[in-house]
C-alpha cells in the first residue's frame, strides 16, 4: 500500500523522550554484536536516523575494568543523542548500573526486557522478565529513581502466546516512570520468525501517555511510512532492516520529502562495505574488523545473482585482503 503525498506530509518526524528532542523519529534498534559506534556512526552518517543505541550491556559488566575489555559502551560526540542499553534483573545491581552509565554520558538509558537469547534469558534478563512483572516494576523503579536522565523500556508482546502481557507491561513501566516505550510485537517463543503484528503495537500507543516506538519486520522506506500511519506511534524502530539497507533512513526522509528514492548501484555497495571495513579497521584489530564485515555481508541485501557465492566467499576469508578481493571480484562486473 503507498500512501497519498498529503498523508505523508502529515504524519508526526519527531518526538521527545523526556526532554530530548528525536528528529526524525526514526530510530536504529540496538543489535548485539552490530551496533557499536563505527556502525552507528556509519549509518548516522548515511543520513535520516534520528535517535541510535549501544549494544545490550549486562548490568554486572559496567565496572571500569570490564569496560575496558569490552568496550560496549564505547561512542563518540557526534553519535548523540545516544541512549545506553543495560539488561539484568537485580534492582540494586541496576540501578548501579543505571548511575554509572549516566555518568558515562548517555543521554538516555534502555533497559533491555526483549532479548529472546537463551544465554540471556537463561539468567533472567531479557524477555524473561516478561514472566516476572513484579520484579520488571522493582527493577524499573530502581532504575528510574537512580539517575536524572530519561529512561526507556524496550519490550516483547510477552513470553509466549498463553502468555500476552504488553498492556499490562506497558501500564507497569508508565506507573514507574519509565519515559517512552519501544515494543518488538513479537513473543519471546516466537524468536524472530512468523510476522511482527503491529496491532499490538497500536494497543500500547493507546493504552498509555508517553511516547510507544513499534519495532519488527520494517524493510522499505513505504513499511517504515505506513507504520506511522496505521498505528499512531511515535516512532519507527529498524534493526535487521538497516543491516540489510543501510540506506533505508535516509531513503525514509527521501521519501517524506518528495524525492527521488536513493536505489544504490552496485559501486555503492561495494563502497559501503570497504568504506565500512575501513572504519572498523581504524579502530579494531583486524580479525574483529574481518569478523564484522562477515557480520554484515550475512545480512546485507546484495540484490545480484550469485549473492550466496559473495556471502561465502568474504566468510572463508582469512585476512582483509582476501576479503576485500572477493569483493571486488564479484561487485566490479556489475560496475561497468
Amino acid at each position: 500500500m503507498m500512501l497519498a503525498r498529503e498523508t505523508i506530509q502529515n504524519l508526526p518526524d519527531s518526538y521527545h523522550i523526556g526532554s530530548i528532542h528525536v528528529a526524525p523519529n526514526m530510530i536504529l534498534a540496538p543489535m548485539a554484536g552490530v551496533t557499536d559506534s563505527v556502525f552507528r556512526r556509519v549509518i548516522l552518517g548515511l543520513g535520516g536516523c534520528g535517535l541510535v543505541c549501544t549494544e545490550m550491556t549486562n548490568a554486572a559488566s559496567v565496572t571500569p575494568k570490564a569496560l575496558k575489555r569490552h568496550r560496549l559502551l564505547d561512542f563518540l560526540p557526534q553519535e548523540r543523542p545516544l541512549t545506553m542499553q543495560l539488561s539484568g534483573n537485580d534492582p540494586d545491581l541496576m540501578a548501579a548500573a543505571a548511575l554509572s552509565v549516566e555518568r558515562l554520558g548517555a543521554d538516555i538509558i534502555d533497559i533491555n526486557c526483549g532479548c529472546p537469547s537463551p544465554k540471556v534469558t537463561g539468567g533472567g534478563h531479557g524477555s524473561a522478565l516478561l514472566k516476572d512483572l513484579p520484579k520488571l516494576e522493582q527493577v524499573l523503579r530502581a532504575v528510574t529513581a537512580a539517575v536524572q536522565v530519561p529512561v526507556t523500556l524496550k519490550f516483547r508482546a510477552g513470553w509466549d502466546e498463553a502468555r500476552l502481557n504488553y498492556l499490562e507491561t506497558a501500564r507497569i513501566a508508565e506507573e514507574a516512570g519509565i519515559a517512552a516505550l519501544a515494543l518488538h510485537p513479537r513473543t519471546r517463543e516466537q524468536e524472530y520468525h512468523g510476522c511482527a503484528d503491529w496491532s499490538r503495537v497500536a494497543e500500547v500507543k493507546r493504552a498509555v501517555s508517553i511516547p510507544v516506538v513499534g519495532s519488527g519486520d520494517v524493510k522499505t522506506a513505504e513499511e517504515a511510512l505506513l507504520r506511522l500511519h496505521e498505528t499512531g506511534v511515535d516512532g519507527v524502530m529498524i534493526g535487521r532492516g538497516a543491516m540489510e539497507n543501510p540506506w533505508i533512513f535516509l531513503q525514509i526522509q527521501q521519501l517524506r520529502r518528495g524525492e527521488p528514492i536513493f536505489q544504490p548501484s552496485p559501486a555503492d555497495k561495494l563502497a559501503f562495505l570497504n568504506q565500512y571495513l575501513d572504519h572498523c579497521l581504524s579502530e579494531m584489530p583486524e580479525r574483529l574488523a574481518l569478523n564484522k564485515l562477515k557480520q554484515l555481508v550475512g545480512q546485507f541485501v546484495v540484490g545480484l545473482p550469485g549473492s550466496a557465492l559473495l556471502r561465502s566467499a568474504v566468510h572463508r576469508s582469512a585476512t582483509v585482503a582476501a576479503a576485500r578481493t572477493e569483493m571486488k571480484r564479484f561487485f566490479v562486473p556489475f560496475a561497468v
